[in-house]
């Protein structure tokens, strides 16, 4: 599925006997392993989301060894984890949209890796708390853009726009974490 997104098909015109041709198998081989193709697109994001999880490290393993270097870490993992998958990834947030069970798919990832940076923010900011400012919220906002900007330029970027990408992500995201939050007015 992930070769025939690269070659710009979407997913409501794929067809089993393609991603069955695709990867070399029969169509009933492809039934005996997935009941259908949201089967197939539900498993693939199951395993991006673990990969996405994975390659964040030490931010989303919360040991208390969060600081600036370990976002840095993080992001560069999950940029690169995108980048390997940007085609499904492109794919996933084009067709969410028009398709229920694509954005319920991308909906549960979503909340999966939101969930695993609320975690990573509480860890480093259990004793700041921010008076107007929901940490919870501070990790799903940065959470979503970095998602969505990978799911939309990622694959279209070299190796120096990918490192430029990193850096920005780690600018934006440290200078919110790490910054103290400005005073409430009265």
């Amino acid at each position: 599925m992930e070769r025939l997104f690269e070659r710009g098909q979407n997913f409501a015109t794929i067809t089993v006997e393609e991603l069955a041709r695709e990867a070399g198998i029969s169509r009933a081989t492809f039934y005996l392993h997935f009941k259908d193709k949201n089967e197939l697109v539900a498993r693939l994001m199951g395993r991006l989301t673990q990969e996405v999880v994975t390659s964040a490290g030490d931010w989303f393993d919360s040991k208390g060894q969060s600081g600036p270097q370990t976002v840095k870490q993080a992001l560069t993992g999950i940029v690169m984890t995108f980048r390997k998958h940007h085609a499904i990834v492109a794919a996933v947030a084009a067709t969410s949209g028009q398709d229920a069970t694509i954005a319920r798919l991308h909906d549960d990832m979503m909340r999966e890796l939101c969930a695993h940076s609320r975690r990573a923010l509480a860890t480093v900011k259990a004793d700041s708390p921010a008076a107007g400012v929901s940490w919870d919220m501070v990790a799903d906002v940065l959470t979503w853009c970095v998602e969505e900007y990978c799911a939309r330029v990622v694959g279209q970027y070299d190796a120096a726009h990918l490192d430029a990408l990193i850096n920005t992500f780690t600018h934006i995201c440290n200078s919110a974490i790490f910054t103290a939050a400005p005073p409430q007015q009265a």
